[in-house]
């Protein structure tokens, strides 16, 4: 039987009204699966921005299904639009932006592409990370926040009579990197092209509060309708691009993120808020208490360990939320200061104590190896943390008849650019692999606590993508070809280890942007 988003259509509750017979659309595309296309809550921002500009619509495709891809509204093919606007925020997906391409029948490379055919354009964290990796095959790249960039992106759509007159024009605006104008690798820096982020002042004027545009039980948040808290992170961790890429702590009022929940009782009693830094909003305990009092269950993206209060605890607990994540990256303190986050075991254990006191049942907590300076005895580190948390959690739950579950989830360091380990080496993978087996070996000895670690494999191709240039064209395309990820390690391993392996020095290519 031939795919259909019928079923999908069925499930969703949008909160507005579409364009249904606008005078123009964009293909709005996201490199993976519906399920976690309408999870990002910046794709849903898009469309919605999009649907609420006079004379647009937009047209959602994801990567379900086969053959050529059709849009979830009216089952356009991809190939019929005049562009396709792509919301990428991890480097896993080119592959899947690359296959989505070519099953819609549009060559890959912007340079084979016809006067007649789409503009591939390219929005998301992804494209202010290092958009040089997808320079051969998009057209545009935007840098920066959709408030700020689709007014001039859509009014060159509608404006301009050809694909050329639209590269040229927006190749001149601000915000913008337009591979065939912009050529840094010829020319060296140039003006030093920079993002157009949400600024702290814009947060505080209505209309620029990202929420969700459609309520769905087919996303990693089910039902919930999601409100932006804040942007950026008080820290500045040296392995985390989104605290320097994101620029400094800012949030939006109180009252917006407030009202946005009388527009979401109509489809949802549901809500999670969301953010780099949801718990350092100033006033996030009267946000969750008022959410209570409206009837609606809460959620939040992980806290920051020093912004775990009771207050907190007790209103996501008041609300129905039994789960907790929590971000110590380390398990010794030495290591997390070198990383550049101060915070102490015993800090992170009184902050674990009060979780649990307050009945919460799931802690989640997230490390990273493979970091520099890292020896063994910090992997080991690990273990203690989650003994000892374990501990906390029966001491707790036990005498109220409960156990927990603590998951432990492992990460391997991918060093990216604008991070303050951009310059660094991946860890040698068969070290990394000996510290992956130490810590399944020990948490299979801790009931009631599990692990789960990143693919040595998958973090060197993200290592790879993540600080690579055009010359990475050809293996992406093989890649998308359906070339298993063992073997193009092992062919283009003179290209790739280089890169993955080797300290950076001298000059940083994708420098010519100014992040943050």
């Amino acid at each position: 039987m031939p795919f259909s988003w019928r079923d999908f259509r069925a499930d969703e509750r949008p909160l507005d009204k579409s364009n249904g017979h606008a005078q123009f659309s964009l293909a709005l595309a996201y490199a993976n699966s519906y399920h976690i296309g309408m999870s990002s809550l910046g794709f849903q921002r898009v469309y919605a921005l999009v649907n609420g500009t006079p004379d647009w619509s937009c047209e959602r495709f994801f990567t379900d299904g086969g053959g050529s891809p059709r849009s979830v509204e009216t089952g356009r093919p991809l190939s019929a639009f005049g562009a396709v606007a792509f919301s990428v925020s991890f480097e896993e997906d080119y592959v899947n932006l690359l296959q989505l391409l070519g099953r819609a029948g549009i060559p890959l490379r912007r340079r084979d592409r016809r006067a007649d055919e789409p503009l591939i354009l390219l929005g998301g964290s992804c494209a202010a990370i290092n958009p040089l990796t997808l320079a051969e095959f998009v057209d545009i790249f935007a840098l920066g926040a959709a408030e700020n960039l689709l007014p001039g992106l859509l009014a060159a759509l509608a404006e301009e009579s050809s694909r050329e007159a639209v590269i040229e024009r927006l190749a001149a605006s601000p915000g913008y990197f337009v591979p065939a104008h912009h050529r840094p690798a010829e020319t060296g820096v140039v003006d030093k092209l920079r993002k157009q982020d949400l600024t702290a002042e814009q947060m505080q004027l209505p209309g620029h509060l990202p929420t969700t545009a459609i309520v769905t039980p087919r996303t990693e948040f089910s039902n919930k309708f999601l409100v932006e808290m804040s942007r950026g992170c008080p820290e500045k961790c040296r392995y985390c691009w989104a605290t320097f890429g994101m620029g400094r702590f800012r949030w939006h009022p109180t009252e917006f993120i407030l009202d946005s929940l009388e527009r979401a009782r109509a489809v949802t009693d549901q809500v999670g808020f969301v953010a780099t830094a949801v718990g350092d909003h100033p006033e996030i305990e009267r946000i969750l208490q008022e959410a209570n009092r409206q009837g609606f269950r809460s959620a939040v993206s992980s806290i920051r360990i020093p912004a775990v209060t009771e207050g907190v605890l007790a209103a996501l607990h008041d609300s129905g939320d039994r789960s907790i994540t929590l971000a110590p990256e380390t398990g010794s303190d030495e290591l997390r200061i070198k990383l550049n986050k101060p915070i102490s075991n015993a800090l992170l254990f009184d902050k674990v104590r009060m979780i649990f006191q307050q009945g919460f049942t799931q802690l989640k907590l997230y490390f990273i190896i493979g970091l520099p300076e890292e020896t063994m005895e910090d992997v080991e580190a690990i273990l203690e943390v989650a003994t000892s948390c374990r501990e906390i959690m029966l001491e707790e739950l036990t005498p109220h008849g409960v156990i927990g579950q603590i998951d432990l989830g492992t990460n391997i360091l991918v060093p990216k650019p604008y991070t303050g380990w951009q310059r660094e080496a991946m860890a040698d993978p068969k070290t990394l692999r000996r510290k992956i087996t130490v810590l399944r070996k020990g948490a299979a000895r801790l009931p009631n606590v599990s692990v789960g670690a990143m693919s040595v494999r998958q973090a060197i191709w993200q290592t790879y993508i993540t600080k690579a240039g055009a010359e990475a064209a050809g293996i992406l395309e093989q890649a998308a070809a359906g070339e298993e990820l063992s073997v193009l390690l092992r062919r283009h391993a003179d290209q790739i280890e280089p890169l993955v392996f080797e300290r950076t020095q001298g000059h940083l290519p994708w420098q010519f942007l100014r992040a943050g």
